[in-house]
């Protein structure tokens, strides 16, 4: 007789694991649904059953006659899920998404403008901006909205606002070292010249309005700006914005290499003169609208030009 032996638990089941993957019975793999029933896409979407029908014979997607009944081609069905937002499927997935990448809502407009509704519909009507009607409402094709976007002047996107509000702000160190005073002198400052030195909260920091800063600078003898070895660039500079944006960016760069001059202006000197986002400058200068010349892989605007243009327009 055969001598019983014991194995470990560990042994006996990579011994069934063994038998059951040379197994002929084994399960395999299910392949990926084509087609699921109208019930089936009804309770997806919660629908009732006199709905149902109503939108698969609305011809949104595939649907085939079958001996069993009515299939609903699954693709399809997700393509048309994905360019509609009146339906959402009861697992919570967002509708519209390939929709929402290629078009706006004048509701997302809004959004990005931080205007209302009623104006993006005006103004979309007024610049006659193409639309598609999808579920009986306007919605506004990206292309199209960034072209009027491009053109107009009137609005900012909420994130550039953001962007040139930061720009057109200092924080207080940079104030101190402007002056050559502590900070405890700077916060003496302000606290004085409450009517006559604006700040403003971004990100919960308290920043100084640069514009501000320099009217209030000009109407006092007691305080200075620092630096006497500060390039002819800003020494010499009579606009007082573009002064302070060159000693902001000298003093954080320790060089002038990406301050211009009397002759030549930088793309954020420009947008700074011109009251638009450094991004609108470059594109004028890729489309040819405004003159400029190239110094190896920095690109200057002729000044003279610039300010003539922008008089004329």
């Amino acid at each position: 007789m055969e001598e019983h032996k014991d194995i470990s638990e560990e042994d006996f089941r990579k011994w069934a694991d063994e038998i059951i993957e040379q197994s002929p019975y084994k399960r395999k793999a299910g392949k990926k649904k084509k087609y699921m029933t109208v019930h089936e896409m009804g309770d997806l979407l919660g629908l009732k059953k006199t709905e149902r029908y109503w939108l698969v014979h609305k011809g949104y997607f595939k649907t085939d006659e079958t001996p069993y009944g009515m299939r609903v081609d699954i693709e399809s069905f997700e393509d048309w899920y994905a360019n509609q937002v009146k339906y959402r499927k009861v697992t919570g997935e967002e509708p519209g998404l390939e929709l929402k990448r290629h078009s706006y809502s004048a509701k997302d407009i809004a959004g990005l403008l931080d205007i209302g509704e009623w104006q993006v519909y005006d103004e979309m009507k007024r610049a006659q901006v193409p639309f598609i009607i999808v579920n009986f409402c306007k919605r506004f094709p990206v292309e199209a909205f960034e072209k009027w976007y491009g053109k107009q002047t009137k609005y900012k996107k909420v994130e550039e606002k953001d962007e040139k509000l930061e720009e057109s702000t200092m924080r207080m160190p940079e104030m101190a070292r402007l002056l050559g005073v502590p900070r405890s002198t700077v916060y003496s400052i302000l606290s004085s010249n409450e009517a006559a030195i604006e700040t403003v909260v971004i990100g919960d920091r308290r920043r100084v309005v640069k514009k501000s800063f320099y009217e209030w600078y000009k109407t006092q003898n007691k305080y200075h700006l620092v630096g006497g070895d500060v390039p002819i660039a800003i020494e010499k500079e009579s606009d007082p914005r573009l002064e302070l944006m060159r000693r902001d960016i000298y003093h954080m760069d320790g060089s002038a290499k990406n301050i211009g001059n009397t002759e030549n202006l930088t793309i954020r000197e420009a947008a700074l003169l011109a009251d638009v986002n450094p991004a609108t400058v470059s594109k004028w200068v890729t489309t040819g609208r405004i003159p400029h010349v190239k110094f190896g892989k920095m690109i200057r605007i002729p000044r003279e030009a610039f300010e003539k243009w922008l008089t004329d327009q």
